[in-house]
C-alpha cells in the first residue's frame, strides 16, 4: 500500500476506544425544564440541535426567574467517530457575565472565568482530551446514546469538569437496566445510565464526586429523556433536566423561542 494512501486511511479510521456513531443524531428543537431537588421547576429551557453535513451544533438556553440566563453551546464532528470539538457555558444577569467555562478540544485549552466578591478569577489549563473519547456538558449524554452497552456493562470516557478550575476525570458510564420515567401522564420506557467519576488515589480519599444519572429511551435510536446532575461545575446545586417539561419556572412565563444564528460558533477564547 502506498504511504500516502495508508496515511489517508489512518486519518479516516476511528481512534482506538472512540465513541462510534451508531444512530446519527439529527435536527431537533425542544423546550426542556430544569428542576431543583424538591421537584420545583427553576428554569425554562430551549434546546436546538442542528446538523450540517457531518457536523452537529447544539445550543441550550436556560431562563431563570429574576433575569439570570445560562447558555451552553457545543460543536461535534460525526465522522469517522463522535468527537466533541467545542464546549462553552456562559451565565449572565442584569449586571453582566457571572461565569464562563470553555473547552477547545482541538487544542486542549480549557478556560474558566468566575466573578466573585474580589473580582474575576480566571483559570487556563492545557488538558489531555483524546479525540472521540473526551466530552463535556451535553456531549456526555450524546456519547452515552451512542454506546452499545448491555445491562450491567460499562464504558469509560474522559470528562472535562470544572471545579471551577478545568480538569479531566475518567467517567464510567454504566447501563443500569430498565427504569421507566413518568412524564406527561404516561410511562416512558427508559434505560438508566450511571455516570461515575473514577478519582485516582489518594484524591478519592479526600474528594467526593457524586454520581450523575441519565435516562435514555429504551428503544433505538436512544434519546435523552431526563438527566440528574450538578448544574455546570462540581459544587453547583443538583438539578434535574426533563426533555418533556414539568411546567414553567416559578414566577416566570414560558420561555419564548430563540433560534440560534446559523453562523459557526466562535472558538473558545
Amino acid at each position: 500500500m502506498r504511504p500516502a494512501l495508508a496515511l489517508a486511511l489512518a486519518l479516516l479510521a476511528p481512534s482506538a476506544g472512540a465513541v462510534e456513531v451508531r444512530s446519527p443524531p439529527g435536527a431537533l428543537h425542544g423546550f426542556p425544564s430544569m428542576s431543583d431537588r424538591s421537584g420545583a421547576v427553576i428554569a425554562d429551557g430551549e434546546l436546538v440541535q442542528e446538523r450540517r453535513g457531518e457536523r452537529l451544533f447544539v445550543r441550550a438556553r436556560w431562563v431563570f426567574p429574576g433575569g439570570r440566563l445560562a447558555e451552553e453551546t457545543a460543536e461535534f464532528a460525526l465522522s469517522p467517530e463522535l468527537a466533541q470539538e467545542r464546549y462553552a457555558w456562559v451565565e449572565t444577569d442584569g449586571s453582566g457575565e457571572l461565569r464562563r467555562f470553555e473547552v477547545d478540544f482541538a487544542t486542549g485549552r480549557a478556560r474558566s472565568a468566575v466573578r466573585g466578591k474580589h473580582g474575576v478569577e480566571r483559570e487556563d489549563e492545557g488538558l489531555e482530551v483524546p479525540r472521540g473519547r473526551a466530552f463535556a456538558g451535553y456531549g456526555v449524554a450524546l456519547a452515552a446514546s451512542q454506546l452499545a452497552l448491555d445491562e450491567g456493562a460499562s464504558a469509560k470516557i474522559t470528562f472535562v469538569a470544572f471545579t471551577p478550575k478545568p480538569r479531566t476525570v475518567t467517567l464510567e458510564i454504566r447501563n443500569d437496566g430498565n427504569a421507566p420515567i413518568e412524564a406527561a401522564s404516561r410511562s416512558i420506557p427508559c434505560v438508566r445510565y450511571t455516570l461515575h467519576p473514577k478519582l485516582p488515589f489518594p484524591v478519592s480519599v479526600f474528594v467526593r464526586a457524586p454520581d450523575s444519572y441519565l435516562w435514555l429511551t429504551r428503544a433505538e435510536p436512544r434519546a435523552l429523556v431526563r438527566a440528574e446532575q450538578n448544574l455546570a461545575a462540581k459544587d453547583d446545586p443538583r438539578v434535574t433536566i426533563d426533555v418533556i417539561p414539568r411546567g414553567p419556572a416559578r414566577g416566570h412565563p414560558p420561555v419564548q423561542a430563540h433560534t440560534p444564528p446559523r453562523d459557526r460558533p466562535g472558538r473558545a477564547r
